[in-house]
Parts: structure tokens; sequence; C-alpha cells
């Protein structure tokens, strides 16, 4: 009885072995190091001549054949970008885009590799379709030169933006401050901040999209806000009025550049759930909310 207990615990633990290794070894299948990435990217960029392989062509052949594969590759990337835009298109009235803001457009457009930033650029164009003049070439330089990470970090960043008041430019709310006059020599304000962080948007990050000119530099403060007239507040697609319980009360925030406005036009409005429910909580403290 125990000889078969034994058998039945060890042919067990060999069948976890078998099944971990299996395992690990699937895992790992998955994972490079860095020779064999370097050298997957010789490949793809067709200079891998000294890496494990004979010199079957001569230095010139070699460069003619990278420069006729980076030719076909840009060739595919603007015939994806294109074809995106035309699927997005439909029936509606087109303008008629400057040649020469075309020649630019393709030029930088040839050198977009990312499915979700070759989705952007075709918005893009169809933007400038429809309405001639629509996007600067300014911001097609900007993006131009932006990471996919550094792309996806100005995402975040739009999909947390606001506005309020007359003006439509788009800000990041970062705190709500309550000036308490009755001392004015003291610092007695009342500052109630919004974390950002919580939100993928760390500081550090709106230290990179200052740098890529998207966001201006400055934390600035709005005017007191009225007691007497309502204030009209925007998130993405939700339109609020807000009157204040408290005098002195007045919004701080970064504001995006002319260029990040109008790269975040591009983008759209996206809610953020969590964000939205933390940003109303904050409102509703010290302002009276009305849905509009």
């Amino acid at each position: 009885m125990s000889n078969e207990h034994d058998e039945d615990v060890t042919s067990s633990i060999s069948l976890k072995t078998v099944v971990t290794t299996k395992d690990k070894n699937e895992k790992n299948s998955y994972i490079k190091n860095s020779q064999e990435r370097t050298k997957e990217i010789a490949s793809l960029h067709a200079i891998n001549a000294m890496i494990g392989r004979s010199h079957e062509q001569n230095l010139q052949q070699r460069a003619d054949h990278r420069e006729k594969i980076e030719q076909q590759r840009k060739q595919h990337n603007l015939e994806v970008i294109i074809k995106l835009t035309h699927d997005a298109c439909g029936d509606e009235t087109a303008d008629e885009p400057d040649p020469d803001w075309l020649v630019r457009f393709f030029s930088m457009a040839q050198n977009i590799h990312g499915t979700s930033m070759q989705k952007l650029w075709g918005r893009i164009l169809k933007q400038e379709i429809l309405s001639a003049g629509s996007v600067s070439l300014k911001a097609l330089e900007t993006l131009q030169n932006m990471t996919q990470r550094e792309a996806h970090t100005f995402q975040r960043a739009s999909v947390l933006a606001c506005h309020f008041g007359n003006d439509s430019s788009k800000r990041l709310l970062t705190g709500i401050n309550i000036k308490k006059r009755r001392f004015p020599l003291l610092k007695q304000n009342s500052t109630h901040k919004l974390q950002l962080g919580n939100y993928q948007l760390p500081y550090s990050n709106l230290l990179i999209l200052m740098e890529l000119g998207l966001v201006l530099r400055t934390e600035l403060e709005s005017g007191e806000i009225s007691l007497e007239h309502t204030l009209p507040f925007s998130y993405q697609n939700n339109s609020y009025m807000l009157k204040p319980v408290k005098k002195g009360t007045t919004f701080t925030y970064y504001r995006f550049s002319p260029t990040g406005q109008e790269l975040a036009r591009l983008l759209g409005n996206k809610d953020h759930e969590a964000y939205k429910e933390n940003l109303l909580d904050l409102l509703s403290k010290h302002f009276i909310v009305e849905v509009y």
C-alpha cells in the first residue's frame, strides 16, 4: 500500500516537473535576449551581413538591397494610411488640400510604422480633406518626432483634459483653491488637489509633454469665479454649469499649447470614467453642479 502511494506521489511530482518545464520553455520562447533582438533588428533592416552569415553580395549590392526594402516599407506605410483614410471617409463634402501640404504630409507619413499611429495619421488626412488648412505643418512635425510611448502619454493627457468658461482651450485641471480674505496677510488658502498621477499621468509625464511643446510649462490659476453667474465647464462630451459655494474660488491647471490643442482635437473625445467620477466628486464639494 505504501509503495503504491509513493509511486503515485513520484508520478505526480514527475508530471508537475514536466508541465512546469514545458510552461517555462513556452514562456522563454517569447523572450529574446539582447543579442537575438539585435540580430532580429539587423535582419529587418537588411544590415545583418556581418552577423552569422557569409557575404553573398558586395557592399554596394547590400546597400542597394537595403534601400529597396526601405522604399518598399515606406510605400506600404503610405498605402496603409491612405486606405485607413479612405475607409474613414464617407459622403461628406470634400475640400481640396494644399498640394504642398500633401507633399510634406506624405514625406512624413511614409516613416510611420505603428498601427495606432498610422490610424492617427489617417485621421489627420481625413480632416485635411474635409477642411483644408485645419492641420498645421508644425503639428505634423511635432507628431512625427514623437515616439509611440510619448504619443500614448499625450493621449492619456487628452483624455483627462477639460475646458471652462467661454474659452474652448483644453486644460489639465490640477486643483481648486479657496482664498480666505479675513486675514489677507496670513496664508490661509485652502487647496484641494486632483491627483493626475492616479490616472497614469504623473508629473514626470507632464514634463515630457512640456519638452515636446504640447503643454505649457507654468501651472496657471484662473481668476476668481463669480458667485453671481454660472460657469460653463466641459469634460469631453459632458457639459455642466458651476456656481461656487464660497467666494474666492479659483482653478489651478496646466494649459495645452496651440500645437497641443490642435493634436488633441484630432484625437477626439473619450471619457475616463474613474477620472470623471473623481472630478465630479471634487467639483460637487465646492460648486453647485448642474448637468447642462
